[in-house]
């Protein structure tokens, strides 16, 4: 019964959390500050109790401007939560 779970995790993806956070200090460049918290295939579940434990964290700490994503394999968003004016930091950080 192992071996035909691991058989079938094999074609499941894997999932990753990440979280931004944008430093501003005006007059200086924006500072951007990434973490990524992998999981292993499968692992859907771990993954978005961790995403939702980020979001209510961030929500309750206030941390603003900052950004979390629910990724799954390497490029595909499955959920993002955004604090505060990340857009517009996007684009002057991009401008400057």
């Amino acid at each position: 019964m192992k071996a035909w779970k691991n058989f079938v995790n094999s074609f499941k993806p894997t999932y990753s959390v990440v979280f931004t956070m944008y430093h501003v200090i005006p007059g200086l460049p924006v500072k951007r500050d990434a973490q990524r918290h992998d999981f292993k295939r499968g692992e859907y579940n771990k993954a978005k109790m961790m995403f939702d434990k980020l979001v209510h964290k961030t929500t309750e700490l206030r941390f603003a401007p900052a950004e979390v994503y629910l990724v799954k394999g390497k490029k595909k968003v499955v959920d993002r939560r955004q604090f505060g004016p990340v857009r517009d930091l996007r684009i002057f950080k991009m401008s400057a």
